[in-house]
């Protein structure tokens, strides 16, 4: 029992010592998009997670470490189709999932500031909601059908109706900072608001991608956007 004891205090020392030298922050945010399709509000949001952290450089050279999960928000407009906003940046690259948190909050760059223990203090006091400019948006973009990948289109958040007709209109969108809950009870729904999750029933073809792009392929470029698009771009993380 006296070495079972020792063991144990050895354990937790070490653990202490870890939390202390590599801290961590996780931060999950809500991004809703709103917009107006023959005058009737259509709103659609998804909750998404960021973990940003200390890491030993001797690991891979970073300092930094990111890790996020979540996905793609479905905005239904009716008749018109579904509008998705991915997990990807679009022209702005502040706008990927794990960046655009930081970006709606003014932080410089859209980066985390260093040194990343000062960075890190920031991150956690972060609160409330931000409006982001529509042309800071992640890729947009709708199937002309649903049901096959390769018919993906890129939407200009600028200019919706030119895919979805006239009178829609993209009019909003904001990302609001929501309970992360406490970790490890967060990582099974127990604490924290709950990760979006729903689209692999909209979009059931993601479970056959098994890693690849939107068009089968496992070596992509382009030029078509189903050969640059993959799986991970609509979700990421544990169902």
């Amino acid at each position: 029992m006296k070495w079972l004891g020792i063991l144990m205090l050895l354990i937790a020392a070490v653990v202490v010592f870890w939390v202390t030298a590599y801290p961590s922050v996780t931060v999950r945010y809500r991004l809703t998009l709103e917009a107006l399709v023959d005058g009737e509000l259509k709103t659609a949001s998804s909750v998404r997670e960021v973990t940003y952290g200390k890491q030993s450089g001797f690991a891979s050279g970073h300092e930094l470490f990111i890790r996020y999960r979540g996905e793609a928000i479905a905005l239904d407009l009716g008749s018109r189709g579904t509008l998705f906003a991915l997990l990807t940046k679009d022209a702005d690259d502040r706008s990927r999932a794990e960046w655009i948190v930081l970006h709606a909050f003014g932080f410089n760059g859209g980066s985390l500031p260093r040194p990343v223990e000062e960075g890190l203090k920031q991150v956690s006091r972060l609160s409330g909601k931000r409006e982001l400019p529509l042309d800071g948006l992640p890729m947009l973009v709708r199937f002309r059908d649903l049901a096959d990948p390769t018919t993906v289109e890129r939407i200009s958040p600028l200019n919706i109706e030119e895919r979805f007709g006239p009178d829609a209109k993209l009019i909003r969108a904001t990302l609001e900072i929501v309970p992360a809950g406490i970790w490890p009870l967060n990582s099974v729904g127990i604490t924290g608001e709950p990760i979006t999750t729903g689209i692999l029933e909209r979009l059931p073809w993601l479970k056959r991608l098994n890693g690849g792009y939107l068009d089968g392929a496992f070596a992509g470029g382009g030029p078509a956007l189903s050969n640059v698009l993959f799986g991970g771009n609509f979700k990421t993380g544990a169902e």
